[in-house]
């Protein structure tokens, strides 16, 4: 049969079309034994639905919308120009170009998908690169190249892609993401996720263990286990479920991390800071207080308070005026703020500012400003300065070597 034009309000049955397969508007195809097979291009003005499969070599719809009930396999192109595209079964095609919305029911694989409204996927979707201008909802998972959205993402099982660019929120069921994830609003994980670079403005939650590089995030994350990672910049709160270990960190706000924070590089936090087990680091900055099983860091400068069990080590350790320790100090240098307070020190250079309070010092050195007062023990084996005004409740005793500190 050659070339096939279906006029308009049309109710007809059709297997095979040689040639090109014209379809005015507000037709209805019932595709003989379940399939309709055109050798070249399908043609439609809209309002057109066909009852089975559809097999073509190019597919062009235009004006209204277009509605397989069963599986559209086309060899090329698929365009739909000012209307939607609903398939009940599975879309397979070299690339899909719909102008409005796109409703597949079960699995789409393609090599370029372009929606302007919202795609709704209710299987797998595999594709080179997926641009949608409005929402994409996929209920299963998604192999691509590049994901750009305009609103917002939901993916109910993994993800597997090179990059993410979603104006709105994203939600996935974890995956491997190569390269970068840029959201402007949300962005969620409900699976262990592997990823190169997170950049997102409002709040980011990952559940299970993830690993990436670099997570830069304007307000809020939330990991539901471990993560390991590069560096984190997180201009708000930051909460880790389990064990953290990376390079560097810099928060604006709060860190919270339940279990062990291990890294390389250093911390630097604005607010508060809770560690559940140990904090190693190169330095840790916080301007608030800080808590701990035990830190250990080459340097350690705390503005407020200090809070832990074992103890901070570091060669030096710095609290800001008004800072209180609870814990030991033990270090090369220590420095306490006017008016901090601490309990036991142990260091080679000690100094406290004006009306400082401790329960005992060890050390080589010790410098000792007006005001202060030191309940306990001081041993020294260099150095003692105590300005006038300092009190002791045992008298400061001079030693050949200072006991071993506890360790």
């Amino acid at each position: 049969m050659p070339d096939l034009t279906v006029p308009r309000g049309s109710k007809v049955t059709l297997g095979h079309v040689e040639g090109d397969l014209e379809i005015e508007r507000d037709v209805v195809i019932t595709a003989e034994g379940g399939v309709l097979l055109v050798d070249e291009r399908v043609l439609t003005e809209g309002g057109v639905v066909i009852n089975g499969s559809l097999k073509a070599r190019e597919l062009h719809a235009r004006d209204s919308d277009l509605e397989v009930r069963g599986d559209l396999t086309v060899q090329g192109d698929v365009r739909v120009s000012d209307a939607g595209l609903k398939i009940s079964g599975s879309l397979t095609a070299e690339s899909v170009d719909v102008d409005r919305d796109l409703d597949v029911g079960h699995d789409v694989t393609v090599e370029a998908l372009d929606v302007g409204g919202r795609a709704e996927i209710k299987g797998n979707l595999k594709s080179g690169s997926i641009d949608v201008g409005g929402s994409l909802e996929v209920q299963g998972m998604v192999e691509g190249d590049e994901i750009d959205v305009g609103g917002s993402v939901r993916i109910t099982e993994q993800v597997r892609c090179e990059s993410i660019d979603v104006g709105g929120s994203v939600r996935v069921g974890g995956g491997k993401i190569t390269r970068k994830i840029d959201v402007g609003g949300s962005f969620a994980s409900t699976g262990p996720l592997d990823f190169e670079e997170i950049d997102v403005g409002g709040s980011v939650q990952l559940e299970g263990d993830s690993s990436g590089k670099r997570i830069d995030v304007g307000g809020v994350v939330r990991v539901k286990g471990n993560l390991k990672f590069e560096e984190i910049d997180v201009g708000g709160t930051i909460e880790i479920e389990g064990n953290g270990d990376g390079s560097e960190v810099d928060i604006g706000g709060l860190l919270t991390v339940k279990e062990n924070l291990t890294l390389s590089d250093g911390l630097e936090v604005g607010g508060k800071c809770t560690i559940g087990g140990a904090l190693t680091a190169e330095s840790v900055e916080v301007g608030g207080w800080i808590e701990a099983e035990e830190i250990k860091a080459s340097e350690v400068e705390v503005g407020g308070s200090t809070r832990t069990v074992k103890g901070v080590r570091a060669s030096s350790i710095t609290i800001g005026d008004g800072g209180r320790v609870k814990g030991p100090l033990i270090g090369d240098r220590i420095s306490l703020g006017e008016r901090s307070e601490a309990e036991a020190i142990y260091g080679k250079d000690v100094t406290l500012e004006e009306r400082c309070r401790a329960e005992s010092i060890q050390a080589v050195d010790i410098r000792i400003e007006s005001g202060s007062r030191i309940r306990g023990e001081v041993l020294y084996s260099g150095s003692l300065h105590a300005e006038e005004g300092v009190s002791f409740g045992i008298e400061p005793k001079k030693v050949a070597s200072l006991p071993t500190v506890p360790t």
